[in-house]
């Protein structure tokens, strides 16, 4: 199988502000429980994820639980798919004390570059949902290469992003990303 490929059509480096994050993390809330009637659980992709997570899970007044996965082999900018992903779930295991997950899981990730991550996720929560669970998956950016698609995103790039918790390149400028208007559903 081959792994898919992020676009990346070098016009820009977006760069997202903290207050564009409120903002989409907002929108993504709402439109997230317009869908569903509820989320019992928020489970954030460290590290981009983390942030997302814990501001959608403030909001559902839920603590959002952390599991850890790396794609990028480093964090320059234009970093191109692998296909290969750790993931760490130790944190989320040790929280759920050998119970199953169980209702509506919403797992949170800051970008769908080529999917694999999500993909990644989902297979490996599958043996760890109850009979009742649903995962939901949610993103801020998708790349245009992505080939698994999350539930719901907010904008579509084909260029690199660069995030709140993230230092800039130094040898680029960055464009900021528009203020959210509209989530877009991919199921």
């Amino acid at each position: 199988m081959t792994t898919p490929q992020r676009d990346f059509d070098h016009h820009r480096i977006w760069r997202m502000t903290p207050e564009v994050l409120h903002d989409a993390a907002t929108l993504l809330t709402d439109a997230v429980l317009r869908d569903h009637s509820s989320v019992e659980r928020v489970i954030g992709i460290a590290n981009g994820g983390v942030s997302l997570a814990h501001l959608i899970a403030s909001t559902l007044r839920l603590n959002a639980r952390i599991v850890r996965a790396r794609h990028n082999t480093s964090d320059d900018a234009y970093q191109q798919a692998t296909g290969n992903v750790s993931l760490d779930l130790a944190p989320l295991l040790r929280g759920l004390n050998g119970q199953q997950l169980k209702g509506r899981v919403l797992v949170v990730d800051d970008i769908c570059g080529s999917g694999a991550t999500l993909r990644r996720v989902r297979d490996d929560l599958a043996p760890l949902l109850g009979p009742d669970a649903q995962i939901l998956t949610t993103v801020l950016c998708l790349n245009t290469g992505a080939t698994t698609l999350p539930d719901y995103s907010i904008w579509t790039v084909s260029d690199w992003v660069v995030f709140p918790w993230e230092q800039p390149p130094a040898d680029h400028t960055t464009t900021t990303l528009p203020t959210p208007e509209e989530v877009a559903r991919h199921v």
